[in-house]
């Protein structure tokens, strides 16, 4: 397969895991950088040094315990939104090196609004199983979310076909989440509409 095309694959792939976590993928990214197991464009280069690092692993302990608790992961979600956007360019672009004929800026955008639309989903799928599972489900799927994250940026990165075929499945996933949550939200309109006309009687 044509390496800009893997290349392309490996950015796609990086951007949409931030959009399930916002640190991990950043963590994990900087760590196979450190090891020398991948290249990263510059600037970009600095998330692989030791005060990165460091940085990115204890905001990456504060996330997962954060989006564990139910009702408080949904704000932390709505907070993180534009964090998750920004590391998602950061990682598309970092892949500059192995991506031709898109600039910075572009990569950037498209990192952005790639890691928008996955989080995206999530956070409105998120609510949708608190309600329906009074809270429990939460960490399951949190941790789902967390695991699937960090499997996509690594295999994003080491193995761009393997990460191609997880982004597919993620888009998915994604695209059911969406539509079960807009679903819920109507038939919450529904149930209200009747009681609001018994109210006026």
């Amino acid at each position: 397969m044509d390496g800009a095309l893997l290349g392309t694959a490996s950015a796609f792939g990086l951007a949409a895991s931030a959009g399930l976590n916002t640190t991990l993928p950043l963590l994990c990214i900087g760590l196979l950088a450190r090891f020398g197991l991948i290249t990263l464009a510059a600037p970009f280069d600095a998330l692989s040094s030791a005060r990165a690092l460091g940085v990115l692993l204890v905001l990456a302990v504060v996330e997962f315990v954060g989006d564990k608790v139910p009702a408080v992961d949904s704000v932390v979600h709505m907070l993180q939104w534009p964090l998750a956007a920004a590391a998602g360019a950061v990682l598309f672009a970092s892949q500059a090196n192995v991506i031709s004929g898109v600039s910075p800026e572009v990569a950037l955008v498209v990192g952005l609004l790639t890691a928008t639309g996955v989080h995206g989903a999530r956070t409105a799928a998120r609510p949708v199983v608190t309600g329906t599972t009074l809270g429990t489900g939460n960490t399951a799927l949190s941790l789902a979310e967390d695991g699937f994250a960090l499997t996509l940026a690594s295999t994003a990165a080491l193995f761009p076909v393997l990460g191609l075929v997880l982004l597919t499945v993620l888009l998915v996933v994604a695209g059911i989440a969406l539509y079960l949550a807009v679903r819920s939200s109507r038939r919450v309109q529904r149930w209200l509409q009747p009681q609001k006309g018994e109210a006026t009687h």
